[in-house]
């Protein structure tokens, strides 16, 4: 009986510790206003990296050929081909295993 109580007690902690995971913090977590140092106010990938000013004008922008379509849809579906390929193989693996004990279990004597 002592043994279940004491699997109760850990399953309970457990359950309690994992459960701050979801909960927003305290007034003890949280930094009072006088002791946050300022941020900066641009959150911009380009801010972050150090990229003050970005210069976009090298890039063109103009509809594809028809030629040039075929061609993207042709690497595209050769692509998704050799991953659903992939995907297959690798699911073929990873169901030998259960093949084998199926057959042991249904043919064996």
């Amino acid at each position: 009986m002592s043994r279940f109580i004491s699997i109760i007690i850990a399953i309970v902690a457990i359950l309690a510790i994992t459960a701050q995971a979801f909960v927003t913090p305290g007034q003890q977590n949280v930094v009072s206003v006088s002791q946050r140092t300022p941020i900066a106010t641009s959150k911009t990938a380009a801010f972050i990296f150090g990229k003050k000013n970005e210069d976009l004008s090298d890039i063109e922008s103009r509809d594809m050929t028809r030629e040039e379509m075929v061609e993207l849809n042709k690497k595209n579906e050769d692509i998704m081909n050799m991953e659903l390929q992939a995907m297959t193989g690798f699911s073929l693996v990873l169901s030998l295993p259960i093949l084998y004990l199926c057959w042991v279990a249904f043919f064996s004597d």
